[in-house]
């Protein structure tokens, strides 16, 4: 059964620029080109840096990962351009879907090193990236390091990708170029 749904201004276009599902990513409670029914980009909007900023966010490419507990953790990498010519932001977004209250937060890490090194005594790790001009493929995927963005087209050790999208219309309209790196064993 088909069911029409109707859905407002960027809401449309996200859901319009979603690539196709890749051959070997399971499919799960979501429909090819678009994210999951779930999620709302005016949520994902919100939780994307810089905060309190207006500017078009765009999903890059997201998942739905599952450990052994099992805790689902969703993610995504979004870029926002920022209005007025101010710059680019890119960052990783994640949620726990089962939390009572599911919001959207900016990805982030505690490291800490030996004494010496820049990691001693510890160090807070924001992911998110900002970009004075549009950044291209080649700025984009340079920031998906762990010590940058971490984002990961691979699987994370001891998760199970329950599904994932790379949006291809959004990056080629966010970034300017097809993106390359997609979702794969």
């Amino acid at each position: 059964m088909t069911q029409t749904v109707r859905l407002t201004g960027m809401l449309i276009l996200l859901l319009a620029t979603c690539a196709a599902w890749p051959a070997d990513c399971p499919r799960e409670k979501s429909v090819p080109n678009e994210l999951p029914r779930s999620w709302s980009l005016e949520e994902v909007a919100k939780a994307t840096p810089p905060y309190g900023v207006k500017g078009r966010v765009y999903v890059l490419a997201w998942r739905i990962q599952e450990d052994e507990r099992p805790l689902r953790v969703e993610s995504c990498l979004v870029l926002r351009v920022l209005e007025k010519n101010k710059g680019y932001c890119l960052a990783h977004l994640h949620r726990h879907p089962a939390d009572k209250n599911p919001k959207w937060d900016l990805s982030i890490s505690h490291v800490s090193g030996e004494k010496g090194t820049k990691y001693w005594p510890g160090l807070w790790i924001m992911h998110a990236k900002s970009f004075k001009n549009r950044p291209g493929n080649k700025e984009v995927y340079a920031a998906l390091s762990w010590e940058n963005v971490d984002w990961r087209f691979d699987l994370n050790k001891g998760w199970k990708i329950v599904s994932c999208g790379v949006c291809e219309k959004s990056w080629l309209e966010a970034t300017g170029e097809k993106p390359t790196k997609f979702f794969g064993p």
